[in-house]
């Protein structure tokens, strides 16, 4: 005789038919629910510009904390989006085309070169030939005074201290300064125009003094 069991029509639809554990269903929409909840509060809408500082460890090390972030690491970013097509990753420049700012007078504000000058050209950029460690270069560079004083100050700060370069990082309130008292200059500076500007020393708020 055969035992073997035979299902009768409908009994393995019923089978598949039962329902989820409740358990199981609260699960998935619990994560969904904290899955919408964070990207609501962190996504800043999705926009490509905005990023949470706060939320960034910029000393590294340690657990994250309302820090700044690093200026260099935010000015590499702009630099790269904004300026590497003319003066490359290495800040080499194009020979005969676009200077380089690696040892550059005019980002190391050395000789008759200033930091307000640095600030200046990339306010207004500039026409006409300009000479950079003595070779003279002859391509106009546009200006970025569309970018705010926090962004120029960290573009500037990046390129005084990579590639070897060692100066002195340049102050928001510094390009403010300056901006302000270029109110009546709109089109680019020439070389002779910049250097007949008197000179103006960048200098950095004294470092508060350590809590005890």
């Amino acid at each position: 005789m055969n035992n073997e069991h035979h299902h009768q029509p409908g009994e393995q639809d019923q089978e598949n038919d039962k329902p989820l554990s409740p358990w199981l269903i609260g699960s998935f929409m619990l994560a969904l629910l904290w899955g919408g909840l964070y990207l609501g509060f962190n996504s800043g809408g999705f926009r490509q510009d905005v990023y949470d500082s706060n939320a960034v460890n910029w000393a590294g090390g340690g657990t994250a904390t309302a820090q700044a972030p690093d200026p260099k690491i935010v000015g590499k970013r702009l630099y790269s989006q904004n300026c590497l097509v003319c003066h490359q990753a290495t800040g080499l420049g194009v020979a005969g085309q676009f200077p380089p700012l690696v040892g550059s007078e005019w980002v190391l504000s050395e000789g008759a070169h200033a930091d307000n000058h640095l600030v200046l050209l990339l306010l207004n950029g500039n026409q006409g030939p300009m000479h950079v460690k003595g070779q003279a270069y002859n391509n106009a560079m546009p200006q970025w005074k569309q970018l705010s004083d926090d962004q120029i100050a960290a573009i500037l700060t990046y390129i005084r201290s990579d590639w070897g370069n060692s100066a002195s990082a340049i102050d928001s309130n510094f390009v403010a300064q300056i901006r302000k008292g270029d109110g009546s200059q709109s089109d680019p500076w020439t070389e002779s125009q910049l250097l007949a500007v008197p000179p103006v020393k960048n200098s950095p708020p004294a470092a508060s003094p350590a809590v005890k």
